[in-house]
């Protein structure tokens, strides 16, 4: 993967198949997270994608999520699923993805981004940065996957901030 960069294009970056696909998967099992939301009733992913908007009522929190939950949840389902869409390469399985990023877009990929790292963290058991992590070879690999994302969202909020 090559990291974000602004053109007058937008802001561009490129994916190698492998990279654009796990990429595309992650969005992808999120956005799947979100739409099945009330099958994983204390999932600790959706906790931290859909957080209570008020930790000391009860009643209050889910009064604001009847409002909100379904209304902010297919909105991240929309932006994970564009995200997984423009990861597909034009041309055969092995081919480089060129993604290419408007601004509207651009904040979509950031908050995708940010959703895929929340879930992860949640099943790492990342609450903030002084979390410790029991790292077995499973959790080795996504914690670099998750280190992973946060540079390449680090380099597409660097690109739109220029």
């Amino acid at each position: 993967m090559k990291p974000f960069r602004a053109t007058s294009a937008g802001v561009v970056a490129k994916f190698d198949h492998t990279d654009a696909r796990l990429l595309a998967n992650l969005a992808t099992q999120v956005a799947g997270l979100l739409a099945e939301r009330d099958e994983h009733d204390r999932d600790p992913a959706l906790t931290r994608l859909l957080p209570d908007a008020y930790r000391d009522s009860d009643e209050n929190a889910a009064e604001f999520r009847r409002f909100t939950e379904e209304e902010l949840a297919d909105d991240k389902i929309r932006s994970a699923l564009g995200m997984a869409q423009l990861l597909e390469p034009d041309v055969g399985a092995e081919a480089t993805v060129h993604v290419t990023l408007d601004p509207s877009e651009a904040l979509d990929w950031m908050r995708s981004l940010t959703d895929i790292r929340l879930a992860i963290a949640a099943r790492l058991g990342i609450v903030d940065d002084t979390s410790p992590i029991s790292v077995d070879d499973e959790s080795r690999y996504t914690l670099a996957i998750y280190n992973w994302l946060g540079q390449l969202q680090y380099s597409l909020v660097k690109a739109v901030d220029r």
